[in-house]
């Protein structure tokens, strides 16, 4: 059956960047109208039970110190956080060293860990010469934008385990492996986060310091409770008709929405999906054409109890063998289960997530109870969850520029065609590919949008 609907402002997409922008239209006094390709809100942002009362993300998960955006967003939605468990030591297993746990590894690496440091501190001198919201005129960009980023850290003269822990903790990020993004890229990246003390650290100051009572969907669920009359699900974008002051957004079912302004709050790959009408501009497929998103896989372990704590390990792993490079803990203040996260992200999530689940439940086993013992080998509950093969997201955690892309491409990721402006986490200037850069990149579209509409 097909509807006619009708908004100042039509959205696609129903992420933390699509309903953040129709609520800023909404409360400037237009209307907005969200459409979602999926059964639920939230986008990156997904919370699964895997025991009543016990919580776990297979999907966005953290905040770190300096995302004021969403603390405010929390405290506006009454959604409670707390502090991501740190006490303990973390164990490692790289380059053959069999699994030490922190201190020991520290001793024993030290020089190397010295080294890592002072790359670190280049990282950030260099990111301060990118500016964030065009990257391209940075005054070596042409050269960094030349070479991936896995070229850069080859050239610095690092020891194997040196170069294997910075692989690791930027894979951690980017989520592919770092012969696959440019070093313009990198550089961005570090500086619409702060420092690299800040982008790649979990302790105070980093990226992943404090999650949310109830799980992080609870932001998304009780933002769409404000916008609810102005969303409509299972509605997926197939085109675009735009004109200089108009739009006609056409979805699979017959639903039809017309405004007079768009945005197109999805990721880049997916935005180069919808059919626009007139075409947009060869610049912008192209650029959509070079922004794949990242592979990214969660799996949780759930036992009866956090053991690994007793032996005074905090839950967290850094391993060159795998299957999974890092983990986390991530037991719920208040209840007795102890939960641990495995990351498996960019080669190990498409090598790995191409399993059947019983091999990958096996592996990752294997790989606990080398850190942990046997106590790890007899979880009560496991659940794991891959993002590519979700149709309506094809990849997390983000989009990611390979060599040439920003130079050539990138003044077309954000600026407005017509009538038709872009929001999407990929999108941000400020710690963007996180939740916080997600709620900036919707505040902004939503900013122009408006300014256009009321002028």
């Amino acid at each position: 059956m097909s509807r006619n609907m009708e908004a100042d402002v039509v959205i696609v997409g129903a992420g933390l960047s699509g309903m953040i922008a129709a609520r800023t239209v909404l409360a400037a006094g237009l209307t907005p109208l969200v459409l979602e390709a999926d059964t639920r809100v939230g986008g990156r942002i997904l919370t699964e039970e895997v025991a009543p009362g016990l919580p776990v993300e297979i999907g966005a998960q953290w905040i770190g110190d300096t995302h004021e955006r969403m603390f405010a967003l929390a405290a506006e939605l009454d959604v409670e956080t707390f502090p991501q468990y740190e006490e303990g030591e973390t164990s490692y297993e790289l380059v053959g060293s069999g699994v030490l746990r922190e201190n020991d590894f520290h001793t024993r690496y030290a020089d190397e860990l010295a080294s890592l440091e002072r790359v670190f501190r280049e990282l950030d001198q260099l990111a301060a010469e990118v500016p964030v919201d065009a990257p391209w005129l940075a005054p070596r960009a042409d050269a960094w934008d030349a070479i991936t980023a896995g070229a850069w850290y080859d050239a610095q003269g690092l020891s194997v385990v040196a170069r294997t822990l910075l692989e690791i903790c930027t894979v951690g990020i980017l989520a592919v492996p770092t012969v696959e993004v440019s070093f313009l890229h990198l550089l961005f990246t570090i500086q619409t986060c702060g420092v690299t003390s800040e982008l790649f650290a979990e302790s105070e100051g980093g990226a992943q310091t404090t999650r949310f009572v109830g799980g992080t969907s609870e932001i998304p669920r009780r933002l769409a409770a404000l916008i609810t009359d102005h969303i409509v699900l299972e509605a997926p974008v197939q085109l675009i008709e735009h004109s200089a002051d108009s739009v006609t957004v056409h979805c699979r079912g017959g639903i039809t929405a017309r405004g007079r302004r768009v945005i197109v709050a999805v990721s880049p790959t997916l935005a180069g999906r919808i059919m626009y009408d007139p075409p947009l501009s060869g610049v912008r497929d192209q650029l959509t054409q070079r922004m794949p998103n990242g592979s990214s896989m969660k799996a949780f372990f759930v036992y009866d109890e956090p053991f690994w704590r007793a032996d005074g390990l905090n839950g967290q792993l850094i391993s060159d063998i795998g299957p999974a490079r890092m983990s986390n803990d991530t037991c719920i203040p208040g209840d007795d289960h102890g939960v641990l996260l495995l990351f498996l992200e960019g080669q190990q999530a498409r090598t790995f997530g191409r399993m059947p689940t019983g091999e990958r439940r096996s592996a990752l086993t294997a790989e606990l109870v080398r850190h942990y013992g046997d106590k790890a080998a007899h979880p009560e509950f496991y659940v794991d969850g891959e993002w590519s093969d979700r149709q309506w997201t094809r990849g997390c955690y983000n989009a990611n520029l390979g060599p040439l892309v920003w130079t050539t491409y990138g003044a077309a990721l954000s600026a407005p065609i017509g009538a038709i402006h872009w929001a999407s986490t990929d999108t941000a200037t400020y710690w963007s590919a996180y939740m916080e850069g997600a709620v900036e990149a919707g505040e902004r579209a939503a900013r122009a949008v408006i300014a256009e509409l009321t002028r």
